[in-house]
């Protein structure tokens, strides 16, 4: 017995439907299914992030310039070119988070000199003490980092 035109028409659209969910449950979902949950959130234990491996970022080294500044040297050891749409420093209980930087974009295998400013109202830069300052790229990823000045 052959199906009907109406019956094949339902399972195409059937089948569009669910792959069609589970591209965008790949592309903004939380967490990825393809890729280990390593995609859109950079989850801790990932062995790639983020998935499928675009941007990976190191610090090299680290400098504080004054009270407010501090620039670390960032190598881009992933397969593209990285930029920034945001940073966020956080000291303790107390964050300050900058939604417009004005800094490089950084290409594969590059070192570049990434400045972070902040406004000093609710903390310095202080020698020996620890920041988490966590980088947000142009994919949306975020790439968190933990220095001791």
């Amino acid at each position: 017995m052959r199906p009907g035109a109406g019956t094949v028409f339902v399972v195409v659209i059937v089948c569009g439907l669910v792959l069609g969910g589970v591209l965008y449950w790949e592309t903004t979902g939380s967490p990825s299914p393809l890729c280990g949950g390593c995609y859109h959130y950079n989850a801790p234990g990932c062995v790639v992030t983020p998935c499928p491996g675009l941007e990976a970022l190191n610090v090299e080294t680290s400098q504080i310039k004054s009270a407010t500044n501090m620039t670390l040297n960032i190598r881009n050891s992933g397969a593209a070119s990285v930029g920034f749409v945001s940073y966020k420093v956080q000291y303790n209980a107390n964050q300050f988070t900058n939604m417009n930087p004005t800094e490089p974009s950084i290409g594969i295998n590059q070192v570049a000199a990434i400045t972070i400013v902040i406004d000093g109202s609710t903390f310095t830069f202080q020698s020996k003490n620890t920041y988490t300052i966590a980088l947000t790229t142009t994919r949306n990823n975020i790439f968190t980092f933990t220095i001791t000045a």
